[in-house]
């Protein structure tokens, strides 16, 4: 049984942001964005990237919203989580998601929901 506790939890620490993805275009962005859906607090993830988004010749640039959730009510933290789990973390690392160069956070749309 779910405690009101919970589910209040829940609600309040419930967040939103917008980020872009730098990804190699050699790699299916739909299983990119599987891959950070499936991370630990995602709740929902977009693809809200325009056609008219500038692309590169083998890079593709995708703007994402992303609905999560905060434990410790610090979503800053949580954001910063995301990045490394996204991406690596040195040159030594492998890369964590396949195909993803880079992911950063617009910190203008973080907003509680």
């Amino acid at each position: 049984m779910i405690k009101f506790t919970d589910i209040l939890t829940e609600i309040l620490n419930t967040y939103e942001v917008e980020a872009v993805i730098k990804s190699n275009k050699e790699q299916n962005i739909s299983d990119i964005l599987d891959q950070i859906r499936a991370l630990k607090k995602i709740t929902t993830l977009k693809n809200i990237t325009p056609s008219n988004y500038p692309q590169k010749d083998n890079v593709e640039y995708t703007r994402i919203n992303i609905k999560f959730l905060s434990k410790t009510g610090k979503p800053e933290e949580d954001l910063e989580e995301f990045k490394q789990q996204i991406t690596k973390s040195s040159d030594e690392d492998e890369l964590k998601i396949p195909g993803v160069i880079a992911a950063k956070f617009d910190m203008n749309t973080l907003r509680r929901l």
